[in-house]
């Protein structure tokens, strides 16, 4: 029969070492999050701030790219492209927004298959609250009432981004066969 000295000798050294497991622990850091770009267009001002234009149609196109800046260093950025139109008169615009905002990440023990995955969908789950308070205030202080931007899945995009290339990929090897 071991007595409890033996079983404790025994135990894994990340046991024995907590502070040396949490250094081989995956992390991400955000070292700096910024606006890169920000324009706020409102063409057809004062007009399409007074009363008798009807709420304006919106549409919302988001990209996300990333780079890497130098070792475990990793930039993600975010664009939002808004336009607002009349719904009845698509030619009249009520408002423009371009927001490019981006983080520089330093990713520390993650497997080199996860970084792509962690720059285009964790770091914009995190940046996204601070985004759209940016477009909630360009809004506001561009005379129209905040416009807060549903939540957005950056799991399902990038799936589909991966879905698109895989069959932009299929399709020019079968175009080579």
């Amino acid at each position: 029969m071991a007595d409890k000295k033996d079983t404790e000798k025994k135990t894994a050294p990340e046991a024995q070492n907590p502070a040396g497991a949490q250094q081989n622990a995956p992390s991400l850091q955000m070292i700096a999050q910024y606006v890169k770009d920000a324009s706020f267009e409102n063409p057809n001002a004062p007009e399409s701030l007074v009363s008798g234009w009807p709420a304006p149609e919106t549409e919302v196109k988001i990209a996300i790219a990333n780079k890497h800046l130098k070792d475990n260093l990793f930039e993600s950025e975010v664009i939002f492209q808004v336009e607002a139109r009349h719904p009845k008169e698509k030619s009249k615009i009520a408002f423009i927004i371009d927001l490019h905002y981006g983080a520089m990440v330093a990713l520390q023990n993650i497997p080199q298959e996860n970084i792509h995955p962690i720059l285009m969908v964790e770091v914009p789950k995190l940046l996204f609250p601070f985004m759209r308070e940016q477009i909630a205030d360009m809004t506001a202080k561009g005379g129209f009432p905040p416009l807060y931007l549903a939540p957005v899945s950056f799991e399902q995009m990038y799936v589909e981004q991966m879905k698109l290339l895989k069959d932009k990929q299929d399709k020019q090897q079968a175009g080579n066969a």
